[in-house]
């Protein structure tokens, strides 16, 4: 059996308004441009690589924040194979026994999504998560860790030669973490099933309720404060950075394992028992690119520590 790491890059319409997300909708939130992948022997040897530029045919102009963390540009597209071709050589390249093994879990739901749209014969194969089983051996699963977080694990250093977020160069260090895995079979404990990808319904993009609370610093040092849920399926997610005060708003970001990046908002006021309350509402985020939501909680993060060394007067003390 072979291990094939595999790392896609998608394009994504420009907005939700425009006339290519409004002609396809749902059926195809993110459109692969990009298939890289690296080939291990049952050793974990490297025995080869692939990498396919795909030109998109619905998105057609790639979003500036995928040209601008990919590198990828509508140039490049131009000569590229579809996507059903493309699928065509993978498929050739990988060939009979193998398993893909990718970091996280956005990749398969992507693949499965553009395989329904475009009506390809081929069924997925079988999907392995690399970042649970790292995240079992290092951080007893509580908490998903990045890639570049496990590379600095293991010491394995990225170079000039491989930059990060072309497909086949993540792949590349993805199986490079993987070697250093103690038992390769342990990935296959891990499996993969692609979520439904969509908008959620404007009804329940939303969700706004209200707590009692002793004071402001006991809302933000509560499970309340620190856990919560989406507004679609109640899952919670975790306030990671902190609140940021925006315009009287007490702003964070958390993430639904199942539907991405939610933005809580919370103001205290004086119910009519004259207690204090916090009310909160969250929002799942219109973007839900993953290198998007990375890049947001990066900001945050920043924002978080600026405000500590400088609280605005409305801050809490």
């Amino acid at each position: 059996m072979q291990y094939i790491v595999i790392d896609l890059e998608w394009n994504q319409p420009l907005s939700h308004m425009s006339a290519p997300y409004r002609k396809v909708g749902d059926r195809l939130m993110f459109e692969m441009i990009q298939i890289g992948a690296v080939k291990l022997d049952e050793n974990r040897r490297m025995r080869g690589s692939f990498s396919r530029l795909i030109a998109p045919k619905h998105y057609v102009k790639v979003h500036p924040r995928i040209r601008r963390i990919t590198g990828i540009t509508q140039e490049d597209l131009a000569d590229a194979p579809g996507f059903l071709e493309a699928l065509e050589q993978f498929a050739q390249w990988c060939g009979d026994d193998f398993v893909l093994l990718t970091w996280g879990s956005d990749d398969i739901s992507v693949f499965q999504q553009n395989l329904d749209f475009f009506g390809a014969k081929r069924e997925l194969p079988p999907f392995y998560d690399l970042q649970k089983l790292y995240c079992s051996l290092v951080e007893n699963g509580k908490e998903r860790k990045g890639l570049q977080a496990a590379m600095a694990e293991y010491g394995i250093a990225a170079t000039d030669e491989h930059p990060f977020h072309s497909a086949v160069d993540d792949a590349y260090y993805t199986a490079m973490v993987f070697q250093r895995f103690p038992d390769a079979k342990a990935a296959l404990e891990f499996p993969q099933a692609p979520r439904v990808l969509g908008k959620a319904r404007s009804g329940k993009r939303e969700k706004a309720e209200a707590m009692a609370v002793k004071n402001e610093k006991a809302y933000f040092g509560s499970t309340f404060g620190k856990q919560i849920p989406c507004p679609v399926c109640g899952k919670k997610g975790r306030v990671k950075e902190g609140y940021v005060v925006q315009r009287g708003e007490n702003i964070a970001l958390a993430d639904c394992p199942d539907h991405g990046l939610m933005y809580v908002r919370v103001n205290f006021t004086l119910n009519p028992q004259g207690q204090l309350e916090a009310r909160r509402s969250v929002t799942l985020s219109d973007e839900q690119n993953p290198a998007y939501v990375a890049t947001k909680h990066l900001q945050w993060a920043q924002k978080v520590a600026a405000q500590a060394k400088n609280p605005p007067k409305e801050a809490i003390a």
